[in-house]
């Protein structure tokens, strides 16, 4: 049984989600941004069960021998039945948005009893399909695991249901009802491994499915999980990689694996938070659940980074097994992670929600709950100055397991994130561990509080933005709009979002100005920036990378129409009066190194320019008024020589949850020229 449950293990290998895609995209984003600054200038394989499926569709269905089964009356009835949402979803029948059609969205032959290519298209092939599963489904007297009932149990459950006056024989499928019951599925749980700051990967956020037993005292990290992702080539570079993402080169699978192994994964490989919700399905629509997650063996989906990715898969699985759930029709061209958490709720499928600290949300809380005396001595024993054995004499044993807790923590960090996990290092958490477990504390715990559950992320803003605003630049009236399809910026609302992290895409802004017209102003293909606070034993650095289209102003007397762009930054955060249970404080200052290329016809005669100088601001994000003041020096480098100096300051007002007023004010010297800019504007959220 184990080697029928590690089958599903393939695609976790190698599997990668909207938010692994991230994390190679942003090492791309040189070549991404090379190629815009061109243009301005110019796991589920279960093999045997592909054997039932042949064995089955080679046998020869005993309705096919009878003429009179298919009479008229028959057929139109099963004509009625193909056209219901719910055979369409077990099939993944969906309307593709770019070729304006239905088609289904497997793409493996083994899923389709009548379509040997695997290509289902249109209501004749919804027909077809389910008059070879009903034609199928009867076939009597078939050899264990061979049959079509054995293959799609799914399918043979919902037709027995919709069909109760046809003489159905159940076959004999010892090997689906051995794998049912090691995964002893009672429950459902939606779980969101959160994004962390310092982790662009993690931005977007993740979504997989634990299925969990009827005991409620059973372990929730043995069960097992269902995740969906692609299947990538790890040899692919950076950029073969993108191209393939977005254009769904990749195969997407599904994998069925224990749940500690994500957690592992998430929790302390990755330092993320996780959030739980229990799914409110009845066991009824949870067995279904399964048997849908047994077909999707040995099958591909086509990987598509943006819409059809892990969320939406989960999506589409749970309208399978439910014909309460019809959720995944409404992410035609997007599915963010935290979106499809809201589908669900609004749906009314989720009944609650746990939280699952990660590593690193534990260490910062051991850190808070701290003198700076306990922080130096849990250093000194990580970094082998100290043994357990040498701690002061004059703290109490509270204190003591205090330091040892906070020392294991920050030597398990220095293991992971640091990659720093030395023979030495593993000594020294042992030894940590054996000087804790000889301390009993009244208490049980050594530090009095535990971690303050963050708001979740599915509370926050909306993914998408729209935003009006009126202003002017050296004295020259305009009035913008701008369209944002994701997700979030450091000015915006922060509740549910990460302190300091912003991570925009395809941020478009037009202009109508009175000396050109309407023009584009400004397209910002991708922006990531993480202001990651620094403490005593996490030390993160920040950094950031915006690429895309701009003009500047200033430039208006050059010719040209704009030009590309790729700024980079790198340099230090620090919080004032942060903590756990006030992670932003009074905001965070930060000083950054940032480099500046440009080009296009905009850049004079040589057609490019590089620049770089310091960056330096604060940054408030409070739950109703924002702000960020900021000031940077850009010296020519390299190329036309263009001078910047910049100064910042933009306040923002959450007037709602779905609404914000931003004022920005900002003064620009080129060329030993100032030039003055002020806006106002509204911005919704959607």
């Amino acid at each position: 049984m184990n080697g029928l449950l590690m089958s599903f293990y393939p695609g976790y290998k190698t599997g990668i989600c909207l938010s692994g895609w991230m994390r190679r995209l942003t090492g791309t984003m040189t070549l991404i941004t090379v190629a815009l600054i061109t243009v301005a200038a110019s796991s589920v394989t279960v093999s045997a069960a592909a054997t039932a499926t042949a064995t089955a569709t080679a046998a020869t269905p005993i309705a096919n021998d009878n003429p009179a089964f298919w009479s008229e009356s028959r057929v139109t009835q099963l004509e009625a039945l193909a056209s219901k949402p719910q055979w369409h979803h077990l099939l993944h029948y969906r309307y593709h948005p770019f070729s304006f059609r239905w088609m289904a969205q497997n793409d493996s032959p083994e899923f389709y009893l009548a379509h040997p290519e695997g290509h289902l298209q249109g209501d004749a092939g919804l027909r077809a399909e389910l008059q070879a599963a009903v034609a199928a489904f009867l076939q009597r007297d078939m050899a264990p695991d061979t049959s079509a009932q054995c293959r799609f149990p799914a399918r043979y459950h919902w037709l027995r249901l919709q069909l109760p006056e046809y003489d159905w024989q159940d076959q004999a499928c010892p090997e689906f009802e051995r794998w049912r019951e090691t995964l002893g599925a009672y429950s459902l749980t939606l779980v969101f491994p959160a994004s962390h700051i310092n982790s662009p990967s993690s931005m977007y956020g993740h979504t997989l499915v634990r299925m969990d037993r009827q005991d409620p005292d059973s372990s929730k990290l043995l069960a097992y999980s269902v995740n969906f992702a692609a299947n990538a080539n790890p040899d692919d570079n950076e950029l073969v990689f993108s191209y393939k993402g977005l254009t769904g080169g990749y195969p997407g699978v599904v994998s069925v694996m224990p749940y500690h192994v994500k957690t592992r994964e998430y929790q302390h490989m990755e330092y993320r938070n996780v959030w739980e919700y229990p799914l409110a399905l009845t066991p009824a629509e949870v067995d279904q659940f399964v048997r849908h997650i047994w077909e999707l063996k040995d099958t591909e989906f086509d990987y598509f980074f943006f819409d059809e990715n892990c969320s939406y898969r989960v999506l589409a699985m749970i309208d399978a097994a439910t014909e309460r759930s019809d959720l995944a029709d409404g992410f035609l061209f997007t599915a963010i992670p935290v979106e499809t958490i809201r589908a669900l709720d609004s749906a009314q499928l989720i009944a609650g929600h746990v939280f699952r600290p990660s590593a690193a949300a534990e260490l910062d809380n051991m850190e808070y709950q701290s003198s700076p005396d306990m922080i130096a001595l849990a250093r000194q024993l990580v970094e082998g100055q100290r043994s357990p054995e040498q701690l002061p004499e004059q703290l109490d044993d509270q204190h003591k397991a205090q330091v040892l807790e906070l020392a294991f923590q920050y030597a398990r960090y220095l293991s992971v994130r640091k990659k720093q996990a030395t023979p030495t290092l593993r000594r020294q958490t042992l030894a940590l561990l054996q000087a804790r477990s000889q301390l009993t504390l009244a208490s049980g715990s050594a530090f009095p509080q535990p971690v303050q559950a963050p708001v979740r992320d599915d509370l926050g803003h909306g993914s998408g933005r729209i935003g009006v605003s009126i202003g002017a630049v050296g004295g020259e009236r305009f009035a913008d709009l701008s369209l944002r399809p994701a997700y979030h910026d450091v000015m915006d609302r922060p509740t549910g979002f990460v302190a300091g992290s912003e991570i925009q895409m395809m941020h478009l802004t037009l202009r109508d100005q009175a000396q050109d017209g309407l023009r584009v102003q400004q397209l910002s293909a991708v922006k990531v920036l993480s202001l990651a606070s620094r403490g005593e034993l996490l030390r993160p650095l920040s950094w950031g990378v915006d690429a895309g289209y701009d003009r500047l102003p200033g430039l208006a007397g050059r010719p040209g129409a704009g030009h590309g762009y790729l700024e980079t930054v790198f340099g230090y955060t620090w919080g004032l009066g942060q903590s756990p249970l006030s992670p932003n404080g009074m905001g965070r200052v930060y000083t950054l190194l940032e480099t500046r290329l440009l080009a296009g016809q905009q850049l004079g005669d040589a057609g490019w320019s590089l620049s770089a100088g310091p960056q330096a601001g604060w940054l408030y994000q409070g739950e109703h008024w924002q702000w960020q003041l900021s000031g940077r020096w850009h010296p020519a480098i390299a190329g036309e020589s263009l001078d910047l100096l910049e100064w910042q300051g933009q306040l923002g007002w959450s007037v709602m949850e779905s609404g914000q007023i931003r004022l920005l004010a900002q003064t620009t010297r080129f060329e030993q020229t100032w030039v003055e800019q002020w806006s106002l504007g509204l911005n919704w959220y959607f």
